[in-house]
């Protein structure tokens, strides 16, 4: 749910890739939420929760690309979490962890982003979510290796197309 969240906007431009993004209104974010289980049919979002979705969303792929090294993570990422109905929460083991507090069934959607990344973050797994590396790719995945130092979204499409690019420049034209 969270990668199909941060990557809800594509913005590979290489190939047949053309950039798009899924959360183009209230309409489109309450469709996205329904198609992927996090809201009922039916549910309607407000201009307001878009743009807290958008913010959301661009927070949490800039604090991907800060997990590749690419700058600090996004300051913005505290504040909206605050704007969000999340609480404190217990499972029968005594752990502790967050989930949506009563709001509107789409501010409780994100809230439950939130609540993803910020478990991911406490359980030491949120350092895999990166960005990929290429610039004209920027997809945001789950980087697996055990050394955690992953770059590329795929080694056979983006890391393949960078080793490619670096090769030709070094030999140079013939």
């Amino acid at each position: 749910m969270l990668g199909s969240f941060v990557n809800s906007v594509d913005e590979r431009a290489f190939g047949s890739h053309r950039t798009s993004d899924e959360l183009t209104g209230p309409a489109a974010l309450a469709s996205w939420l329904v198609a992927h289980g996090l809201v009922g049919e039916g549910t309607t979002a407000s201009d307001t929760e878009l743009t807290l979705a958008l913010r959301l969303r661009e927070a949490l792929r800039w604090a991907a690309a800060a997990n590749r090294g690419d700058g600090d993570c996004a300051p913005d990422l505290a504040d909206l979490a605050a704007h969000l109905p999340l609480r404190a929460s217990m499972n029968p083991d005594g752990q502790l962890g967050l989930e949506p507090a009563t709001g509107t069934a789409t501010t409780e959607a994100l809230a439950r982003i939130v609540a993803v990344a910020i478990t991911a973050s406490v359980e030491g797994t949120w350092r895999r979510v990166k960005m990929c590396a290429a610039p004209d790719c920027r997809v945001i995945f789950y980087d697996g290796s055990k050394p955690r130092t992953g770059r590329w979204c795929s080694m056979q499409a983006c890391g393949n197309r960078h080793k490619t690019r670096t090769y030709r420049q070094r030999i140079g034209p013939r």
